[in-house]
């Protein structure tokens, strides 16, 4: 896996310990969803109800996304980044420039995990 080695404005604001973390939010985030999905059919509840899948779905890709993408939105907005993981060697985004090229990359961060959880709330819908 390639690893950028250290901050790049809108391509990399987190290290390896924080992209694990945003990995296991992901697992989180989607086990999330097939259980509450598997609740939904198991118990009954109204089939509209699986679309509710998309809150927790969402919470997966974000995860996803960011630790695919060596980068946290959350940071981004907060102006800060992260490379050691532990949370005391977060370091502040020096200029308004590269905090505007970290906003861009965070906006498309969600772009895509939005476009994505919708995907497949509508397929877990509609096939289920």
């Amino acid at each position: 896996m390639f690893i950028v080695p250290g901050y790049v404005p809108g391509v990399c604001n987190i290290g390896k310990n924080e992209i694990r973390k945003r990995y296991a939010l992901a697992v989180v985030g989607f086990a999330v969803a097939a259980v509450f999905s598997y609740a939904v059919l198991s118990y009954g509840l109204p089939r509209w109800a699986l679309l509710l899948s998309f809150l927790p779905l969402m919470m997966g890709f974000e995860g996803f996304y960011q630790g695919y993408l060596k980068f946290c939105a959350g940071f981004a907005a907060a102006g800060i980044y992260d490379f050691a993981g532990s949370g005391g060697s977060r370091n502040k985004v020096a200029n308004h420039e590269s905090h505007t090229k970290d906003m861009g990359k965070a906006m498309r961060i969600h772009a895509y995990s939005i476009a994505s959880c919708v995907i497949v709330a509508v397929i877990i819908y509609l096939f289920l």
